[in-house]
């Protein structure tokens, strides 16, 4: 496995490369991110995996500070899973990076409510790399969902040749979605969070017989009395993430909250 620090060496990288397989990351991997990466070997080429913390996605009051680095471990992970290459930019990568707005309809919904700078910050440092990269195929997980369906959009209205896949969400034996964000819970919070996805799967169970007002309120009342702060739990059109409230086919039901100052994800797709 080779480990890329510079965009020279980079550039370098990527002239002796056939198709690249690229699959960007914040580092902190648990299996959720090696399953893109194995998702990503079974398409024809290099895979490369970047691994970092990117500074235009975060406010000032987020925890950009604290968010989880485990270089180390990271590159023993990804040389179990085949990975050819890693590109840990330099500290400054994002520097002088042109900045680009996702699209207002996406961006401005869900998560984007409350972190109404994020989207922009995601798509502005993933233009940065593809541009550098030119990958064939990138890889995203499900659990950030609106991410995928932006960085789609993004990908179709900027012409790029490049072909974006969805791989589903890995969980924790407790049914907890993966993420680096878990390592920051007590384990007090931590058995509070595997409730997340139970309340999930029972609010789905229940949209044959229960409207969809109804679960919404029933929803949010079942985390707030589990001390959760809610952003948002709801159902929403799994294409253009307006809420909804009627069921349809493909329906995505979603929850963003915080526990302890950790902001925690997950959705389920009712198909």
């Amino acid at each position: 496995m080779q480990i890329i620090n510079s965009v020279k060496d980079l550039d370098k990288f990527l002239k002796q490369s056939n198709e690249i397989n690229f699959v960007p990351t914040m580092g902190n991997l648990h299996a959720g991110h090696l399953s893109l990466v194995s998702e990503a070997n079974k398409y024809n080429g290099i895979t490369l995996v970047s691994i970092f913390v990117n500074p235009l996605q975060f406010a000032p009051n987020e925890d950009l500070d604290i968010y989880p680095r485990t270089e180390k471990k990271d590159l023993m992970e990804l040389e179990k899973v085949n990975c050819d290459a890693v590109f840990f930019p330099e500290p400054d990568f994002a520097e002088g990076t042109k900045k680009l707005y996702a699209n207002s309809e996406l961006s401005k919904k869900l998560c984007g409510i409350s972190r109404p700078h994020f989207f922009h910050g995601v798509i502005s440092i993933l233009n940065h790399f593809f541009q550098l990269i030119q990958p064939k195929n990138v890889f995203f997980g499900f659990k950030d969902y609106q991410q995928y369906l932006i960085v789609k959009d993004f990908l179709e209205k900027s012409k790029m040749d490049i072909n974006i896949h969805g791989v589903p969400i890995i969980r924790e034996p407790d049914g907890l979605a993966m993420s680096s964000r878990n390592n920051l819970l007590t384990p007090d919070q931590r058995l509070v969070a595997a409730k997340l996805s139970i309340i999930l799967k029972d609010t789905a169970q229940q949209i044959k017989t229960r409207n969809l007002k109804y679960l919404k309120v029933e929803g949010k009342k079942k985390l707030e009395e589990l001390n959760f702060e809610v952003d948002y739990f709801s159902f929403f059109n799994s294409n253009t993430l307006e809420e909804i409230d009627e069921i349809e086919t493909n329906t995505l039901l979603a929850l963003a909250v915080n526990l302890g100052g950790v902001r925690l994800i997950d959705n389920f797709l009712i198909k």
